[in-house]
């Protein structure tokens, strides 16, 4: 996944068990480095228009759209 690529996944938000889907457009990456693992942070513009970071990791990332 790169800049300008659509993309989903869902949160958990609050206590509840429920799944909240969001959906945006990436913004920008970084890469962040441990002495163990490589983690790529996505900055998302969400469709509620807020920009939120969201792991490359996360189980459900999806790419929707390519740029």
């Amino acid at each position: 996944m790169k800049v300008g690529d659509l993309v989903k996944w869902s949160w958990h938000l609050k206590t509840d068990w429920t799944h909240t889907g969001f959906m945006g457009i990436i913004i920008s990456s970084k890469l962040y480095k441990t002495d163990y693992e490589k983690i790529l942070v996505f900055n998302v513009l969400d469709n509620t228009g807020q920009a939120v970071e969201v792991r490359e990791d996360e189980a459900s990332l999806e790419l929707i759209r390519a740029a």
